[in-house]
């Protein structure tokens, strides 16, 4: 029996830890071509080390700049799945965000996440066939104390989601969101207010794990043609 994506490009943001390099690596497992993108060249190194038997290119870069952008994108051209991953948090209570920690946060997750998914989209409608994958969170629609502004740009990119699936539709484009709710992963490291830490420390269940997550990446991108997983939202049992 062939893999379930045998023969599908995908790129990925974000790949080199964490949700992202857990997707890539699912992803290729399950058959597909990936390129996968991030920041980082010798995590990217280290992850198509790792991932040897599998089809897995990596491209170095910040999507925070526009020219990489183009680049990653005319790169990506010919995906068939766009997951788009990258982004960064920083919790802190609202009165003592620093104004660069909240503009950081919106330009990554919010403005550099429609840039490139904007581009990808572009080769998807001269095609006429694609899916789209956004990671957002379970902050896309809930506010708590310490992540207000995390959750506003998940709001914000939840919102740009939505939009996306309503004018790709009809150019036959599937739009996901996936929007997990806790996972332990280095982009916590940051937040290193003592609220924020304490609050960390009291949970009382024990959050997702990144490859938790990349299995319901897996499970959208090879949906039959005709079923476009909209939403899926994960949450660590008990975090209810």
């Amino acid at each position: 029996m062939s893999a379930p994506l045998a023969g599908k490009a995908v790129l990925v943001t974000g790949a080199s830890a964490g949700i992202g390099r857990a997707t890539a690596a699912a992803l290729a497992h399950a058959g597909a071509k990936v390129i996968a993108s991030a920041r980082r060249h010798a995590e990217l190194d280290a992850l198509r080390r790792q991932y040897s038997q599998h089809s897995i290119e990596t491209i170095a870069g910040d999507l925070n700049d526009a020219h990489f952008a183009e680049r990653l994108a005319e790169a990506g051209r010919d995906a068939d799945v766009f997951v788009n991953n990258a982004g960064i948090l920083k919790y802190a209570p609202l009165l003592e965000m620093e104004d660069a920690d909240c503009e950081a946060m919106f330009r990554t997750n919010v403005l550099s996440a429609f840039r490139i998914t904007k581009a990808i989209a572009k080769s998807m409608v001269k095609r006429r066939r694609g899916h789209i994958i956004v990671m957002s969170s379970s902050a896309a629609r809930e506010v708590y104390q310490l992540g207000g502004i995390y959750c506003g740009t998940k709001h914000a990119l939840s919102a740009i989601a939505r939009a996306l699936r309503l004018e790709l539709q009809g150019h036959g484009i599937k739009v996901t969101e996936i929007a997990p709710g806790m996972v332990d992963t280095a982009i916590r490291a940051s937040s290193d207010h003592p609220r924020v830490l304490e609050a960390l420390k009291a949970r009382k269940f024990a959050p997702l794990t990144a490859d938790e997550v990349a299995q319901a990446v897996v499970y959208a991108a090879q949906a039959a043609p005709n079923c476009c997983p909209d939403l899926i939202e994960l949450r660590p049992q008990g975090a209810a």
